[in-house]
This record gives structure tokens, C-alpha cells and sequence, in this order.
């Protein structure tokens, strides 16, 4: 509430310069915001809310175009909702026959919001898309070296993550999928020197690369599934990671036996997960002690649900 009323009152000041001086001082605050958002238990909360808070960024963006911190989170937050609500919704499409493109329509539109809004930070900081499309992949890492610095990396990978997941949900289109080597050239840049950043985006980006790609184009089944367990063992309250092995390795290869084995484990973390959403101010399990992944297990939960719903028709087919 508070930073609420500090940015209305902003809004309403007159002079420009003195809007801007405020903003760049009150960014800290803002990314602040932003970071506990991840504490968020409730999907249905997410959901609802996060159109908001989006626009309400944006208005403030438009205050200050040359504030990074608040562009940065602009790529986060609209990479994030439409990771977490309209592809999520429209994997159930995908799932139960349901021919209607309108959740998939608009994980497109939100994931290209984010792409843009990347764009306009590359640009910001000396790399045009022409720079990014058309230099090779060691050209690429040798510009990103030279202009961007660690404090860019939260941009760069959610740029990097709408990026892949605008490829993942439209690949028939061939000349998308050929730009997969410089998304994850982007990935390398970060990953390289961030490895923990985000809480497993690194390691979710790497097994989710080897799975979701053919054979003929490189992927390997095989390494996935040896990345998706490493990466559950290292991070044993993430359980998207969990639900991303499921979604992303197992059911595309109808393995029923794995999947029972993994599924079985979801359903005795979710219990434990949900125990501590219960409140339980006496609780002190993995999971208090992990409550920065709530948003993250919240998403799980939700993708989880949809799949279960769904079982006998996957491995029917």
C-alpha cells in the first residue's frame, strides 16, 4: 500500500525531471515488490492480479522510458504471467482436444510483449535486433561482453526465456526454430556466470532444451532425463522442475512407468506444500524454510492438476 500511494502520488507530479528523480530512487523498492511476489501461494491470485500490477508497470515505464530497472521487470513480469497462466491454460487445451487458439493466442501475445520489451532494453544498451538476428553465435557472446554487465542479467534471461517459448509453442515455424542457438547463447552468457539465478532457471532452460527438440535437430532424450534428475535432486522443493519433467520428457515419450514413479512423489510434496498453506505458524519443514519457490510449486500445482485430469487419455493415445 505504501508504494502504492508513493507511485500515485509520482504519477501526479508536473515536472518530468522531478517524476524521473523519483522513480530511479524508488526502483529499489519495486524490484523489492517484485522479488516477494514469488511468496505468492495462490495460482487463481496470480493470475487475477498480475494484469494489473502489468499495467501499472508500464505506467510507470512511460514516466521514466530510460529507467532499466523498471524495463527489466517489465520482461520479467510479462514473461512470467504468460509462462504461468495463458500457456499453462493452453497446454490444457493441447491436452483434452480443445481446439480453441485463444490461451495459446494470448501466451503469444504476452510472451511477445516481453520479446519487445527486451528489445527496446537491448537496444538501451548498444545492441540492436539486427546486431542479435544477424551476428553468429561467438559474434553474439563477444557483444554481449562487451555491453552488458551482470546487472543485466535478469533482462537478458527473461528476454531469453520469451524468446524460447515463443519458438516452443509455434514449431512449425521453421525459421524460429533456426534462432533456438542464439536463445541459447543468451541462456550461456547469464548461466555461465549467474548458474543459480532465479532459483533453476538455468537448469529448467537446459534439460527443457534437450527434451523439446527432435533427435534430427539435436535434442537427446537421454541427457534430458539425466538433467531433469540432477536438477530435482539439487532443487527438491522446485517441484516445477518436477512437473516440467513430466510435461517436457516423460508423457512426449508415453513412458507410464516413469511417469508413475514421479507422479507419485508430486503427490506426496504437493501434501506437504499444501500443509504449509494451511498457515500453520508452528510448521518448520523444507518448505517454510523454501517459501521464495511458493509461486513457482503454486504453477506446478496448477500444471500437475491439468495433467493428472488428463492421464488416461495421454498414455491411452
Amino acid at each position: 500500500m505504501k508504494l502504492l500511494a508513493l507511485c500515485s502520488v509520482l504519477i501526479l507530479i508536473g515536472c518530468s525531471s522531478v517524476k524521473k528523480v523519483a522513480l530511479r530512487g524508488a526502483a529499489p523498492l519495486f524490484v523489492d515488490g517484485t522479488e516477494k511476489l514469488t511468496l505468492e501461494r495462490s495460482w487463481d491470485f496470480f493470475k487475477d492480479s498480475s494484469p494489473g500490477n502489468l499495467k501499472f508497470l508500464e505506467t510507470l515505464y512511460l514516466q521514466d522510458p530510460d529507467n532499466l530497472s523498471l524495463l527489466a521487470m517489465l520482461v520479467k513480469g510479462f514473461a512470467g504471467y504468460a509462462y504461468g497462466v495463458p500457456e499453462t491454460l493452453a497446454f490444457e487445451d493441447e491436452l483434452s482436444g480443445n481446439e480453441s487458439l485463444a490461451h495459446k493466442k494470448n501466451a503469444l501475445h504476452l510472451y511477445t510483449r516481453a520479446f519487445d520489451y527486451g528489445m527496446i532494453y537491448f537496444e538501451k544498451k548498444g545492441i540492436d535486433r539486427k546486431k542479435l538476428l544477424e551476428n553468429s553465435d561467438d559474434q553474439l557472446l563477444e557483444i554481449l561482453n562487451k555491453k552488458m554487465q551482470k546487472s543485466d542479467h535478469i533482462a537478458v534471461l527473461f528476454t531469453a526465456q520469451s524468446w524460447a517459448s515463443l519458438i516452443n509453442l509455434q514449431k512449425d515455424n521453421i525459421a524460429l526454430v533456426s534462432l533456438v542457438p542464439k536463445v541459447k547463447t543468451l541462456f550461456d552468457w547469464v548461466c555461465k556466470t549467474s548458474p543459480d539465478i532465479e532459483y533453476g532457471v538455468c537448469e529448467i532452460f537446459y534439460a527443457q532444451y534437450e527434451a523439446s527438440r527432435p533427435k534430427m535437430l539435436g535434442g537427446n532424450p537421454e541427457k534430458a532425463i539425466k538433467l531433469y534428475e540432477e536438477a530435482i535432486k539439487k532443487h527438491r522443493q522446485h517441484l516445477l522442475i518436477r512437473v516440467g519433467y513430466l510435461q517436457y520428457s516423460i508423457i512426449p515419450a508415453f513412458d507410464r512407468v516413469r511417469y508413475d514413479v514421479v507422479a507419485k512423489e508430486l503427490r506426496e510434496e504437493f501434501s506437504k506444500w499444501d500443509d504449509l498453506n494451511r498457515d500453520n505458524l508452528e510448521d518448520v519443514s523444507e518448505y517454510k524454510t523454501a517459501e521464495k519457490l511458493n509461486l513457482y510449486n503454486a504453477i506446478a500445482q496448477k500444471r500437475f492438476e491439468i495433467i493428472e485430469k488428463y492421464k488416461t487419455k495421454i498414455f491411452e493415445e
